[in-house]
């Protein structure tokens, strides 16, 4: 009994020392974590985190709110079975530290994508998402989307 007192505190310094040493994540990092786990979202057809992905202060050029978004992604979710998805980041930008502007090519489809050659034989629809994410108390958020058809060249880089 009296060895576990010792393990136990190696145990917790070790933790300490790497915390303490790790790095934190750069905002770019971040973005992609936040993209990283609205992709997983979406294919687990998790309405609740995909809800959460969407800012309050949600708006478009089309006069969606997030509200509206919201019924958009819930409406894609029920009408199909499985999603999968597969995603090219073509680029991150920020104009202010609390802003980033991302544009995304998505692949969407019934059936799991391994790899961008699989994409003309598979009936995805292809997307281009032009989005403005904001951090909001430490957590990116989509305050802004613009979307339009890709095509299968878009996904190779």
């Amino acid at each position: 009994m009296t060895l576990l007192a010792p393990l136990r505190a190696v145990a917790l310094l070790s933790l300490f020392i790497v915390v303490a040493c790790s790095k934190p994540a750069t905002p770019e990092q971040r973005v992609r974590e936040f993209l990283g786990r609205a992709e997983k979202a979406a294919e687990q057809k998790d309405i609740g985190a995909l809800r959460g992905s969407v800012s309050p202060r949600y708006s478009d050029a089309d006069g969606r709110d997030r509200r509206m978004i919201e019924g958009i992604l819930r409406l894609y979710v029920l009408r199909h079975e499985s999603i999968h998805l597969l995603t090219r980041i073509e680029n991150i930008e920020f104009r202010k530290p609390t802003e980033a502007q991302v544009v995304i090519y998505v692949a969407m489809a019934a059936r799991p994508i391994i790899d961008v050659a699989q994409l003309a034989a598979f009936r995805a629809n292809l997307y281009r998402f032009d989005l403005t994410l904001i951090d909001e108390d430490t957590e990116w958020r989509a305050q802004r989307a613009d979307w339009r058809p890709a095509e299968p060249s878009d996904f190779v880089r």
